[in-house]
């Protein structure tokens, strides 16, 4: 007997799809009728899930807003608040094949929102989810212990977040074939910055 899909799983293996055509060919070829070959369906059987392009481009941008912030806010392994911060945050990183394809469709998505404004409502609901995020990780240094004490917490939001962008952006030029280190090293770095020094630290 063939496996059952339900709607919503059909809904994210065809996303999934448009992501594969629009970081292979370019949104331009991320028709219905191009993802529907993609996604090894017709494109009748497409428009059953997806009712337009239109439809199909704003539900696979949201669910890689869906996917960030699922693993920005996901129970992590114990250990310290810093510790616990950092793995949130480099989950946001595209240091691997299946998130670098995620972010690259995602940045072409957010392009084409200057155009096509059925994007625009999720690009912006995007960029506030990512900003709310790195306010709650910014919240979680604020122990008396990992920042330093009447930090301006907003600023420091949006300080990790314009770096994490920085970091996605610059990661996605490179080939990728290239070691993402250095990105986790300057993650380090700017969290480490945020530690005030301890009383033994500042000893003469």
């Amino acid at each position: 007997m063939p496996r059952l899909i339900d709607r919503g799983e059909r809904r994210r293996e065809i996303a999934h799809a448009a992501w594969r055509v629009i970081v292979r060919d370019g949104i331009g070829r991320a028709s219905v009728r191009g993802v529907a070959a993609e996604a090894g369906v017709s494109a009748g059987s497409l428009r059953h899930v997806f009712a337009s392009q239109r439809e199909l481009l704003v539900f696979a941008l949201e669910m890689v807003t869906e996917r960030v912030t699922e693993r920005s806010t996901a129970p992590r392994p114990s250990g310290t608040a810093r510790e616990s911060v950092e793995a949130a945050a480099r989950g946001t990183l595209p240091l691997d094949a299946e998130r670098r394809a995620e972010s690259e469709a995602f940045l072409a998505l957010c392009d084409a929102a200057r155009t096509n404004t059925a994007l625009r409502g999720p690009r912006d609901a995007a960029h506030r989810a990512m900003r709310r995020a790195c306010r709650g990780l910014v919240g979680e240094l604020d122990n008396g212990v990992d920042l330093a004490p009447g930090a301006d917490l907003d600023l420091e939001a949006a300080r990790l977040h314009a770096l994490l962008d920085g970091l996605t952006a610059h990661l996605l030029h490179e080939p990728a074939t290239a070691d993402p280190g250095w990105a986790v090293r300057v993650l380090t770095r700017h969290l480490d910055s945020l530690t005030p020094p301890r009383p033994a630290d500042s000893a003469p």
